[in-house]
């Protein structure tokens, strides 16, 4: 159990405010995660400016265990949870905010010197071509039952070393986490991916109904005014492109 407050991540403390607010997350690169003792990631710098421009401290704890977290939020020693999808068990315990800046999806990344050869609107746009999967991942059933070629490989891993080596034409992938991770080994130039994702979903910061802190209800609004200023004057596009790179960052922001 790794503690922010340890790490001094925390900012200063508003005159109105009783206490930090108590924020949880699971560790997992590039949203939230330590590195040589410190904090970082897309949520983990997103909060700190949301945070400054409320005027609010705050610690962050990262705890490897959801359902972990889940208690902690449903006791009430939780104020808040990041990067949340929306679930109907989980709107009994938390509020969820309207605004998400993430939407975890999986589109299908190609070759950069493939743009504009290769598209995907229907299923039957992908036909000829070599479509990789990764044996023991959930994909849709419409995907999988669309007639392709596919070309399947034990570990996700060597996906893009496959789609470089044009042994494969297409790969989905985990969209932010691919983009990363290429980022880290040099290489996003040389890819590409196909706006339309294959499935995607948003993610939020929820607020726990059962926490004590000061106005949690108001809390929310103020935090939807904040990010969707931070969406207007370009501080999330920034932040994106940060972890994702310059051609790829500023195609990931969720909206409410």
């Amino acid at each position: 159990m790794l503690l922010a407050s340890a790490l001094g991540l925390s900012l200063a403390v508003g005159s109105a405010q009783a206490r930090d607010l108590v924020i949880l997350a699971t560790p997992e690169e590039p949203y939230k995660f330590i590195e040589n003792g410190e904090y970082k990631g897309i949520d983990i710098e997103v909060i700190d400016e949301v945070m400054r421009r409320l005027g609010l401290s705050y610690t962050v704890e990262l705890i490897e265990s959801g359902a972990r977290i889940q208690q902690e939020a449903v006791s009430g020693r939780a104020d808040m949870l990041l990067l949340f999808s929306k679930k109907p068990d989980r709107m009994e315990f938390l509020y969820y905010p309207q605004e998400s800046y993430i939407d975890i999806s999986w589109n299908f990344f190609i070759r950069a010197a493939d743009e504009g050869k290769v598209k995907f609107e229907t299923f039957q746009d992908l036909g000829g071509l070599q479509i990789g999967i990764t044996q023991g991942f959930s994909y849709t059933p419409e995907f999988l039952g669309a007639g392709l070629n596919f070309q399947t490989v034990p570990r996700n891993t060597l996906q893009i070393g496959m789609l470089m080596a044009r042994r494969i034409d297409a790969v989905p992938m985990n969209t932010i986490s691919t983009l990363y991770e290429e980022k880290k080994a040099g290489r996003l130039d040389e890819l590409s991916y196909l706006p339309k994702p294959l499935i995607t979903k948003p993610y939020y910061n929820a607020f726990a109904k059962a926490s004590n802190y000061p106005d949690i209800e108001g809390l929310v609004a103020r935090y939807d005014e904040t990010i969707r200023a931070m969406k207007a004057d370009g501080t999330l596009d920034a932040i994106l492109v940060k972890y994702l790179g310059k051609r790829h960052g500023n195609k990931i922001r969720g909206g409410s």
